[in-house]
Parts: structure tokens; C-alpha cells; sequence
């Protein structure tokens, strides 16, 4: 697993690659809570480069959406590939996480 920062103005993108699974689930959380703090704005997710990701996983994106929460930040994932995007789906996370299809619509809800 490899996390990518693109850091904006106005926001933060984390392009995540690889698997998030119960072997890297900690780091992911661990990596992106540090941006998070570090940088304390809005949250973008880009998982178009994520091939995989486990119950692990999810739990450490929903310890992340609850710390933007608190913080009262912005969060939401884009881009996610079909196999992760039914993990979202069968899970019910896509009804808790906002996700957008790609990274251009995700950009423009932070307008709204």
C-alpha cells in the first residue's frame, strides 16, 4: 500500500495504491490521520489506484470520516474501482461515506 498527497489550497487528496487489508489497514490510518492533522482541511480519498480493500480497511476510513467529523471537516472517497466500490456497496458504507465518481465531482461538492 502506498499513500500519495496532493495538497491543495482548500483541500488534501490522498491518492491511495495497492491493498488495504488487515496487514496495512493501521498504516493507512495511522499515514492519513497524520495528514489530517497536519494539514486540517478537507479530506479527498482517490481510490482509483486501490485494488483491494478489507473489513479492516473500511473500519480505518470510518475511524477517518469520524475524525473529520469531530474536526468538522469535509471527507469523501472518489474513483473507487468496481471489486472496492462492491465492498462499499455490500458493506452499506456507501450510504455513511459520500463517494463520487471521480475526482472532478468530489472537487465541485466542496463548493455546495
Amino acid at each position: 500500500m502506498k499513500i500519495s498527497p496532493e495538497n491543495f489550497e482548500k483541500y488534501t487528496i490522498l491518492t491511495v495504491e495497492g491493498r488495504v487489508d488487515a496487514t496495512t489497514a493501521e498504516t493507512f490510518y495511522t499515514q492519513t490521520a497524520e495528514f489530517l492533522e497536519k494539514d486540517n482541511k478537507p479530506l479527498l480519498l482517490d481510490f482509483s489506484n486501490l485494488e483491494y480493500i478489507s473489513s479492516a480497511g473500511l473500519r480505518s476510513v470510518l475511524k477517518i470520516a469520524k475524525n473529520c467529523q469531530t474536526k468538522h471537516l469535509f471527507f469523501a472517497c472518489f474513483a473507487l474501482q468496481k471489486p472496492v466500490a462492491d465492498v462499499f456497496k455490500f458493506s452499506g458504507f456507501n450510504t455513511i461515506i459520500k463517494i463520487f465518481a471521480d475526482k472532478d465531482s468530489a472537487i465541485a461538492s466542496l463548493t455546495c
